[in-house]
């Protein structure tokens, strides 16, 4: 007699290649990666340090229309650069 249980059909059939896992970074990669986030990190940072001087200088010359885009614009880069950072690992992984 058949044993049911060794003939039921899966849910989902495995037809195709097996799933490939992605290889891990290695150290060289991640360091290169988190050199990448730095420095958009320091180009950012440098964007804001001119948008704050070119508004103080708006500011002193009572040209306040520049005000709020510069403030908007700031606000901007300081969230893209607090996304980098927080990209970078806290742990690096040890291989």
């Amino acid at each position: 007699m058949r044993d049911p249980a060794n003939h039921a059909l899966p849910s989902r059939p495995n037809t195709g290649a097996p799933r490939a896992t992605r290889p891990r970074p290695q150290y060289a990669q991640r360091s290169l990666i988190i050199g990448l986030i730095l420095s958009f990190v320091l180009i950012f940072w440098t964007v804001q340090l001119f948008i704050l001087m070119t508004s103080l200088d708006a500011y002193l010359g009572h040209e306040h229309g520049l005000l709020w885009p510069a403030a908007l614009s700031s606000l901007l880069l300081a969230a893209l650069t607090l996304v980098l950072v927080r990209l970078i690992p806290k742990d690096p992984r040890r291989d």
